[in-house]
């Protein structure tokens, strides 16, 4: 529960930047100043990327979140260190265990869910998230969501 108060205060954060940077582009842009509407102009496009990108990530963490209360597969059994991540040994072995069951079956969700898991125990984020946005992409597909 505290990542999600976390996300939240981060997002609310992150949202008030982007209102006062696109308060100071306006006020920027409606001065006469050429250079102050060029600099008030891309000062606009810095906010609107911004409120893009926190969009994309807050629909991810939704989506994701709803796909892990939705997953009837068993949890993988990771052997965990006292801080509570799982060992490398363990997430290797699940790692393995899950990927040959997603290329017996590669349009399972379920399991490109779990594989995203496995990638995340073993510290690769950046495939853990490609793995889950094809679970999403997957589940969307055959209704699951």
């Amino acid at each position: 529960m505290s990542a999600k108060i976390w996300a939240l205060v981060m997002t609310a954060l992150a949202v008030v930047y982007v209102l006062l940077l696109g308060q100071k582009a306006i006020l920027l842009m409606l001065d006469e100043d050429i250079v102050a509407k060029a600099m008030g102009f891309a000062l606009l496009v810095l906010p609107l990327v911004a409120a893009w990108a926190i969009l994309i990530e807050v629909k991810f963490g939704i989506e994701a979140e709803k796909l892990a209360k939705a997953n009837s597969l068993p949890q993988l059994q990771f052997e965990l260190r006292p801080s509570g991540r799982a060992t490398k040994a363990s997430a290797g072995r699940e790692f393995e265990r899950i990927k040959s069951l997603v290329s017996e079956d590669p349009e399972n969700w379920e399991l490109w869910f779990r594989l995203g898991e496995c990638y995340d125990a073993s510290g690769d984020r950046k495939l853990a998230r490609k793995s889950i946005r094809k679970a999403i992409k997957l589940a969307n597909n055959s209704k699951a969501l």
